[in-house]
């Protein structure tokens, strides 16, 4: 399988400097235009996807959405609830200059947070399973950047880190086998 994930375009709490983790905030005028101007560039190039997946919160699904419909997909968006952002708890809402050098310290842990580990090990289930359902095929995923942080961490944990930058509509490819996963690029 030959699995494409998407960062979401950018929301108002993005633009804000805020953690939003699972708040499900919908994307700004700003990230309508990333997710346009990213299926507008996916189509140009020729790009073919058998299917386009999404997590369940808004800014995902309209990203996935605004892709599809650039490339003339006529099929509904597949939702899966594994690929949803971190848990962030009690961080969600505050300051990403607060809050990410908190996250960015390696197995940090807090009530009802999802610790580095819980998200790698969720992720990677979640990819395994996604590939027993869809193996056959090139998938575009839209997701969020500590799903994107968290197949890459479980691939090469020498090489990644949750302190790993992923911008809005940044797509990263990945070769998913029965018993490889493998970074593609542009990594």
């Amino acid at each position: 399988m030959i699995l494409a994930i998407v960062r979401h375009g950018q929301t108002s709490y993005n633009a804000g400097g805020l953690v939003q983790g699972r708040i499900n905030i919908p994307l700004n005028d700003q990230g309508r235009k990333q997710a346009k101007e990213l299926g507008e560039q996916l189509r140009i190039q020729g790009e073919h996807f058998d299917l386009i997946a999404s997590s369940p919160l808004s800014r995902a699904l309209e990203t996935a959405s605004i892709i599809s419909n650039e490339l003339g997909m006529n099929h509904p968006i597949y939702v899966d609830h594994h690929f949803v952002e971190r848990d962030f708890a009690s961080l969600d809402g505050t300051s990403v200059e607060t809050a990410m050098p908190l996250v960015r310290i390696k197995n940090y842990q807090f009530e009802g947070y999802e610790h580095d580990a819980m998200m790698v090990n969720r992720i990677h289930r979640a990819v395994l399973n996604f590939y027993k359902i869809h193996g056959d095929k090139r998938v575009l995923l839209v997701a969020h950047s500590h799903v994107i942080k968290a197949l890459m961490i479980h691939i090469n944990p020498e090489k990644y880190s949750f302190s790993d930058l992923i911008r809005h509509v940044d797509i990263i490819y990945f070769e998913i086998t029965k018993n490889q996963m493998r970074v593609i690029s542009p990594k």
